[in-house]
C-alpha cells in the first residue's frame, strides 16, 4: 500500500510542478524586465531584481530538469485500475 501512497504522490508533485514552474517564469520575467528598467534608468536597486530573477529562473530550470516522475517513466500510473483500456470502435458513416 505503501508503494501506492508513493506513486499518487509522485502524481501530486508532478501536477504542482506542471503548475508552478510556469507560474513562476512567468514572475521571473516581470521581475527581470523591472529589473531592466531600474538598471537602464540608474537605479541600483534594479540589480537586486535582476539577481533575484535570475535565482528564480535557476531555480526553474532545475525544477525542470527534476521535472520526470519515475513511477511514470517505468510505466506505473496511479489509479491504474480506473483507466479504461477498452478499444474504441469506429463508427462507419453511412453515405
Amino acid at each position: 500500500m505503501t508503494g501506492q501512497k508513493n506513486i499518487e504522490r509522485a502524481e501530486a508533485w508532478q501536477a504542482t510542478k506542471a503548475l508552478l514552474i510556469p507560474l513562476s517564469l512567468f514572475i521571473a520575467c516581470i521581475i527581470s524586465a523591472a529589473g531592466t528598467f531600474l538598471i537602464y534608468n540608474g537605479e541600483p536597486v534594479g540589480w537586486i531584481f535582476a539577481f533575484v530573477a535570475a535565482a528564480i529562473i535557476l531555480a526553474d530550470f532545475v525544477g525542470l530538469i527534476r521535472f520526470q516522475n519515475k513511477y511514470r517513466a517505468k510505466g506505473i500510473i496511479a489509479n491504474e485500475h480506473e483507466v479504461d483500456s477498452q478499444p474504441v470502435e469506429l463508427l462507419e458513416i453511412e453515405k
